[in-house]
């Protein structure tokens, strides 16, 4: 019996039989130029108890999900041990560069878990020990710009991976512990200033995100400003919540500066307690140049440069696409009027943005960054895509960043690696990148009816991105109008049409259509006017069906408001939706609510103009109340206010611009934004130009 209990117990402390504590502890795989110095550095508790050999680290390209390099512990270089920890690092040319790519530590053929990571976005591994799992994306990566001697490393204290937190690109530390990182002993409270740490330039009367990491700690924090050459602070905030972020609106009159810190601690006692590791400035405002996007696109130069290469600008315009690491805004339909955004911010699609920046060119594409100042102005329709000739976009720097759409295409080759596959109109092939998050699997002689995307360069050629599967049209199947506006007591009467068109070569299945319903919480029915469709039906190439929708009214209590159902096509081409919106109003004294105009900015005329012009507007009844209309320069300075009067709002309505503004001084020539308000909200807005 003492025998078989002595067995029992080596088999229970053997390393088959313990849980490998093990993790990715640091990364370097990108950096500005080429690539130099990459490696992958490992952490393994009580290294003694096993054969390093057992240990596998596997590179997967996320493009695919398959393989591309093996490695064992045994092959890397042993470095430091900290309490019982030991670090392992290799060098390894190649690592790849990602949108994702991976790797994952396994055991004698298990994979440890939670080191299945991946970097630029997550993909499911197709072969190995990962296969069929999901990576988790660290949340940080590196770039073209990342220094050389900088990595991705997790910092924190603690003894088992999930104490630590992935900083962004520092100091690399192969075979060290990483900047800020303790292993081994009792996890200790911490807090990490991420922004400003050294080395940015903040403008008076600017704003600015002051950012932080914690780590087993989540108590109120204190954020202070701090002067290192006479160490005096002064509290921005004494206590908020620990978030991660805080909004500094630097005054206009804070002290020109190079010698400032930012100190966080825990709002009550001080510890922890973190400040930026290098000084960062307060500046004066930058002088900036304003300009539309296609002054800043437009060049003759061949190699496609921006004239404004170099320069501090400031420029407006809708966001078309938002991808990975940047984003595009367009202030017009065609050529020359797109640009590419880099870094990412926080912003929409249909976002009007007022945006101050670094024009830079970067691989030959015309990008702004370093930005200073951006203003989200409202919401605003998307630029129609500009049809062009697959030919057109793989050789035209003319479309650069522009949404562009290509039609009739056959799909030429379906994979050309990282993700990329060909199209050709009959005009000349171009190449369809990966960027957008979409299904669509390429199949060789596909027939698309069209693709809709952002015309970007990358890798020395023009690629069109699409941004989901609803800009990749496989069926043709267009419904128009989306949206039907129940607004006047005609509208109910009489119904609103809508059509399905089959434009592509094939027929198309459709195999339901709501063709009735009621609005919710009013219960006013609605329904197809003499719906007689066989369903399924076969809609033929070319063929249009028209639809009648009519709203019935009964009197029924008023919610005053617009309420909303939807009519869902099946078919072939997906679910696809007409937005019905009823104005409940209509539902009491009809006759006295013949016309119940939606509100809307309309625009002006004449434009450019000189020295006045008409900017017209509707305003419904519910939204009579606090409504202005409010004029705007390019830095986003009030300069013209017009309030609007509720005695003096009709269903049409319209003020004259003089331009001049509120202390009835004229204005320069330039582009103004104009935007309409309702309590004081954003309704829409749009630019006109004053020409002297």
């Amino acid at each position: 019996m003492k025998q078989l209990l002595f067995i029992l117990a080596i088999l229970l402390t053997s390393p088959i039989l313990l849980s490998q504590n093990i993790w990715l502890n640091e990364l370097h795989y990108d950096n500005a130029g080429a690539d130099e110095g990459e490696f992958v550095e490992i952490v393994l508790e009580d290294a003694g108890s096993y054969t390093l050999s057992d240990f596998t680290i596997t590179l997967y390209n996320g493009n695919g999900g398959a393989i591309y390099e093996v490695h064992t512990l045994d092959t890397f270089v042993t470095g430091v041990v900290s309490d019982n920890f030991t670090l392992y690092y290799k060098f390894i040319p190649g690592i790849q560069n990602g949108a994702p790519d991976g790797i994952a530590i396994d055991y004698q053929g298990t994979l440890i878990p939670e080191q299945f990571l991946s970097y630029e976005g997550t993909f499911t591994a197709v072969e190995g020990t990962a296969n069929g799992v999901t990576s988790i994306d660290i949340g940080v990566a590196e770039s073209g710009t990342t220094q050389i001697g900088e990595s991705l490393q997790l910092l924190g204290s603690g003894t088992v991976y999930s104490d630590f937190v992935w900083q962004p690109p520092a100091s690399e530390t192969p075979g060290n512990l990483n900047n800020g990182q303790a292993i081994g002993g009792t996890p200790q409270p911490m807090i990490i200033v991420v922004s400003p740490n050294g080395g940015e330039q903040w403008e008076q009367n600017s704003t600015h995100d002051i950012t932080w990491t914690s780590i087993d700690f989540d108590e109120n924090v204190k954020i202070e400003l701090g002067m290192i050459w006479d160490r005096t602070r002064e509290v921005l905030v004494a206590s908020t919540e620990n978030d991660g972020s805080w909004e500094w609106n630097i005054p206009i009159d804070q002290a020109i500066s190079g010698w400032y810190v930012i100190i966080i601690s825990d709002a009550i006692d001080g510890d922890p307690s973190d400040q930026s590791d290098d000084p960062f400035s307060i500046i004066e405002p930058i002088p900036v140049t304003p300009y539309t996007i296609y002054e800043i696109q437009y060049t003759t130069d061949p190699g496609g440069n921006s004239p404004h290469e170099g320069e501090l600008v400031e420029t407006s315009g809708v966001v078309t696409a938002i991808f990975e690491f940047y984003f595009f805004i367009q202030d017009g339909t065609g050529a020359w009027n797109g640009i590419a955004i880099y870094p990412l911010q926080t912003v929409e699609i249909g976002d009007e943005i007022l945006i101050s920046g670094l024009v830079y060119e970067y691989n030959e594409k015309t990008e702004i960054t370093n930005i200073i100042n951006m203003t989200i102005l409202g919401t605003a329709d998307i630029p129609a895509p500009a049809v062009i000739t697959t030919s057109d976009l793989a050789s035209s720097e003319d479309y650069e960043s522009v949404l562009v759409k290509v039609q009739d295409v056959t799909v030429t080759n379906e994979d050309l690696g990282s993700g990329e596959w060909e199209i050709d109109d009959g005009s000349g092939p171009c190449i369809v990148g990966q960027l957008g998050i979409y299904t669509y699997v390429p199949v060789l002689d596909d027939f698309i009816y069209d693709i809709t995307g952002i015309s970007d360069y990358n890798y020395d050629a023009f690629n069109l991105e699409p941004r989901d599967d609803d800009d990749i049209n496989l069926f043709g199947l267009i419904i128009d109008p989306m949206e039907l506006n129940f607004l006047t007591l005609e509208n109910c009467l009489d119904g609103l049409e809508f059509t399905i068109s089959n434009l592509s070569n094939e027929d198309i299945t459709i195999s339901n259509i709501t063709d009735f319903g009621e609005f919710p919480d009013c219960g006013n029915p609605w329904y197809i006017e003499d719906f007689n469709l066989t369903l399924p039906y076969n809609l033929e190439s070319g063929e249009v069906l028209t639809f009648n929708v009519i709203v019935d009214l009964p009197v029924n209590e008023p919610i005053r408001e617009i309420v909303s159902d939807v009519i869902e096509i099946n078919s072939e081409a997906g679910l696809m939706e007409v937005i019905l919106n009823f104005d409940t109003d209509l539902n009491t004294d009809a006759e006295n609510n013949l016309v119940n105009a939606q509100t809307e900015l309309i625009g002006n005329y004449p434009n450019p103009f000189n020295p006045t012009t008409t900017i017209s507007f509707n305003i419904s009844r519910k939204d009579a109340e606090n409504a202005e209309l409010v004029i705007y320069n390019l830095k986003g300075q009030r300069i013209r206010t017009f309030q609007i009067p509720q005695s003096e709002i009709s269903n049409q309505n319209s003020v004259v611009w003089d331009g001049n503004d509120d202390n009835n001084q004229p204005v320069c020539s330039g582009i103004y934004l104009y935007q309409l308000n309702i309590n004081g909200k954003t309704m829409n807005s749009k630019k006109c130009l004053l020409l002297k």
